[in-house]
């Protein structure tokens, strides 16, 4: 968020236009819908506190003064998870409305994209609900539409307790729809058993973006950022509006630059996407985090089981199930292990749907229909 009583002046396009032409257009600007927006809207759609004026002039000198390394041992040149092994695992890019909750977005958006990644599922379509950590973990950390708030105290939340799913608490700016937690969300929960830190160190940013699918990161946005349509993106000229956060999703050595999903919907950027130069507007520096891993417990919905798997061992009994992978069939009683594993030879067979409880990777009850 900018700096309460004292708003930036708003985009100036023409000024805008004239400093990319005489620095030789190193991206493409364009009128959309952040820009035809007054400036007092444009500062809902950020969400990030500034620190005081020192330490953001502190983190701009050290993003400058980094190099996000090329040639780490354990990192490509580049990296994209939209396009990662011929799949997709970044999930559709959303739009945070009038509400600084793009911690919110940004840090559910690096869950989506470890969970499928880690597990090789870019299938997984999962969809998880910025609206409860924002509206509920992050109103009992303090947090409004008009502080907004940082990763790390949304993530301690989705380490402590979990985010559900959206379809158990939709999201909506304000939570104008008046949607209400669902009671049952603790059976339908995603939680990240681990984060760690990378704020300064792009070496390993992108040794983790190639491992994991995804980052959460923080940094500056200047008002010229806001006519943003697509190439490497690199301050040129305007005030300081505010802090933001999104979802890095890859990077690019060739290009010198991160890419990353926003949450200003696809009628912004590059379809809601973009790219910053290594170094720019704090971007490394401010603060980075990574989720090492997500663990998963929902049903599963209607699905087809696609394989089944086991040897001579006890109890080592695994389905596969359509866009979900390898499920682990797991029950303390060896009857009702014997009539799961019965029942998903039946739907295998048959060709019939089934529904199965799913406890982070593990099969606890299924049904068939």
């Amino acid at each position: 968020m900018a700096d309460p009583g004292t708003p930036a002046p708003p985009v100036e396009l023409d000024r805008v236009r004239t400093e990319l032409a005489a620095q030789g257009h190193p991206w493409v600007m364009g009128e959309n819908s952040m820009t035809i927006l007054e400036e007092d809207q444009r500062r809902h759609r950020l969400g990030v506190p500034l620190p005081p004026e020192s330490e953001r002039r502190a983190l701009e000198t050290q993003a400058k003064s980094l190099t996000a390394i090329r040639e780490t041992a354990s990192a490509p040149a580049q990296f994209d998870s939209r396009n990662a092994g011929g799949g997709n695992y970044v999930t559709p890019v959303k739009d945070q409305g009038d509400c600084g909750s793009c911690v919110a977005f940004g840090t559910v958006g690096a869950m989506e994209t470890v969970a499928a990644f880690t597990r090789g599922q870019p299938g997984l379509k999962l969809d998880l609900s910025e609206a409860h950590l924002f509206y509920t973990h992050g109103a009992n950390d303090g947090a409004t539409c008009d502080t907004g708030w940082m990763p790390e105290r949304a993530l301690k939340f989705c380490h402590d307790v979990g985010v559900t799913y959206e379809d158990y608490f939709p999201y909506s700016a304000r939570n104008r729809s008046g949607a209400k937690l669902n009671a049952d969300w603790p059976n339908r929960l995603a939680t990240a058993p681990s984060y760690t830190a990378l704020t300064g160190n792009p070496a390993a940013m992108k040794e983790q973006l190639a491992a994991r699918g995804a980052l959460v990161a923080c940094f500056l946005v200047y008002q010229d950022f806001f006519a943003y349509k697509t190439g490497v993106y690199r301050h040129v000229t305007g005030e300081l509006a505010g802090g933001h956060c999104v979802t890095l999703v890859g990077y690019d050595d060739s290009q010198g630059c991160w890419i990353a999903k926003n949450s200003w919907n696809t009628t912004w950027g590059d379809a809601g996407f973009f790219r910053i130069a290594y170094g720019e507007c704090g971007i490394e520096t401010w603060q980075v985090e990574q989720v090492g891993a997500v663990n998963l417990r929902s049903w599963t919905g209607s699905t087809s089981v696609l394989g089944l798997w086991s040897n001579d061992q006890d109890r080592n009994t695994w389905a596969y199930l359509k866009d979900l992978g390898w499920l682990h069939l797991a029950a303390n009683d060896e009857v009702v292990g014997k009539a799961m594993l019965t029942e998903l030879v039946a739907a295998k067979q048959g060709g019939r749907p089934v529904n199965a409880f799913n406890n982070n990777g593990t099969i606890i009850e299924t049904y068939v229909f």
